[in-house]
């Protein structure tokens, strides 16, 4: 019998004796027993995140039933270290995915993962002003300090499968260096032109090792490549020369596929593109093209942690270190909703994208609220009952339409660049042409 609880969910992610034991041995010996634990501490931390309102030691309470005042919530986070909430995330953030069950989240038999980057403001504290230097721009200094997330996520589930955050100075090339080796075997990473680079890749490929593990990403159309073989369908195999940090030179062979297209808006717009599936029988050039696009999901999943699981302008936390668990905190909060996604996914006979995140998140929140508040009073046969109603409350209210191909303007509301003000938003549907260049 599956469980929606928060508890339950946690512990389907993180197992409660691995959760509790990395906690114990990450945080510092206390002089005395503490009033809550310090998996206590951390669980109720990423509870919160779930929560639309409250401060951190209320809706602790909601979860735990112990009293601790905020500031003692802070004072216990602060003694925490990040690589804590690093660990957590390297044992619970895992694949979902199911070849059988969800065929949408595969291609030629690999998962596909996308990897891109975010950016979250802090607060203007002395300690975080201190610490983050603030980005220049059009109008002097910006109004608050970065901190960077780089994430690698399941597409079409949305479950994050790794993340790291670090000062916004830090680029996302260098977070994604210490993801490469995270990635799921049998994965099929794509990536947008930021990773597209010989080095990049170079570095990506040497982490995986002998891992099956492949990509697909977009090119500048700068970036010089050797033409060694041309395929038949119009793609060719190409060496591109890479330098190491070191200064080390190496050469790296890809597949190149460009691509001419006619967007559903009517406007054309060309694709060259980068993979390490050579094979052009197995993996077509135009398959592999129009499987690019599944790279969008990952903006999805920043819209629903940053405005639908965090919807505040900025972080809550005072200082650079609890900002960064902050962040991790997010990301694990993610997971969580995730989870419950497929497996209502799973027990509708539907796709996981086609279940709303915000929606199943608010209607997942009800069904914690009423099991605090019956307590003990609820029987097994009473939390039955409660979990069909939930999934009944998903199927009615959560469930969204099939997607239908649509365009996006690429305007601005404000006249800020010469990029031209968006005054409407236009809906188009149809279906993206193709058509194969010739490399």
């Amino acid at each position: 019998m599956q469980s929606a609880d928060f508890l339950d969910v946690l512990d389907r992610i993180i197992p409660a004796n691995d959760f509790e034991q990395l906690c114990k041995e990450y945080a510092p010996r206390p002089r005395s027993e503490p009033l809550m634990s310090a998996s206590q501490v951390v669980s109720g931390f990423i509870y919160h995140q779930l929560q639309e309102s409250g401060t951190v030691a209320k809706n602790s309470q909601k979860l735990h039933g112990i009293s601790m005042s905020d500031s003692a919530h802070s004072q216990r986070r602060q003694n925490l270290p990040v690589d804590l909430f690093d660990q957590l995330m390297s044992v619970g953030l895992r694949p979902l995915a199911d070849e059988s069950l969800h065929p949408e989240c595969f291609y030629g038999g690999y998962r596909l993962v996308g990897v891109d980057g975010t950016q979250f403001s802090v607060l203007n504290t002395l300690a975080i002003l201190a610490a983050l230097p603030k980005a220049a721009s059009r109008r002097l200094k910006a109004a608050f300090a970065k901190l960077r997330l780089v994430t690698l996520v399941e597409l079409g589930t949305h479950a994050p499968l790794a993340g790291k955050a670090a000062p916004a100075s830090e680029g996302e090339q260098q977070l994604a260096g210490k993801l490469w080796e995270l990635a799921p075997e049998g994965s099929l990473v794509i990536g947008d032109r930021l990773f597209g680079t010989g080095r990049t890749l170079w570095e990506a490929k040497e982490a995986w090792g002998d891992r099956d593990i492949q990509f697909l990403a977009r090119v500048r159309e700068n970036i010089r490549a050797n033409v060694i073989e041309r395929l038949s369908e119009g793609s060719a195999i190409v060496e591109v020369a890479v330098k190491d940090e070191n200064g080390m030179k190496h050469c790296l062979r890809v597949r190149e596929i460009q691509a001419r297209g006619v967007g559903i808006n009517g406007k054309k717009f060309d694709l060259r593109l980068w993979t390490s599936l050579l094979d052009e029988k197995l993996y077509p050039a135009e398959d592999l093209a129009r499987r690019y696009i599944e790279r969008w999901e990952h903006e999805l999943y920043h819209r629903e942690l940053k405005l639908d699981v965090r919807s505040a302008r900025v972080l809550a936390s005072q200082t650079p270190e609890t900002a960064l668990q902050e962040i991790a905190a997010l990301v694990l909060a993610t997971a969580v909703i995730a989870r419950l996604r497929v497996e209502a996914g799973t027990a509708l006979q539907m796709p996981p994208r086609r279940v709303s995140f915000m929606k199943l998140m608010q209607s997942t929140e009800e069904l914690w609220h009423a099991h605090r508040l019956l307590g003990d009073l609820i029987t097994q046969e009473h939390k039955e009952r409660m979990w069909k109603q939930y999934m009944e409350d998903v199927r009615c209210w959560a469930v969204l339409p099939e997607r239908r191909a649509r365009s996006c303007p690429r305007v601005l509301r404000q006249p800020v660049s010469r990029w031209p003000r968006k005054v409407d938003q236009p809906s188009l549907t149809g279906k993206v042409s193709l058509e194969m260049v010739c490399v």
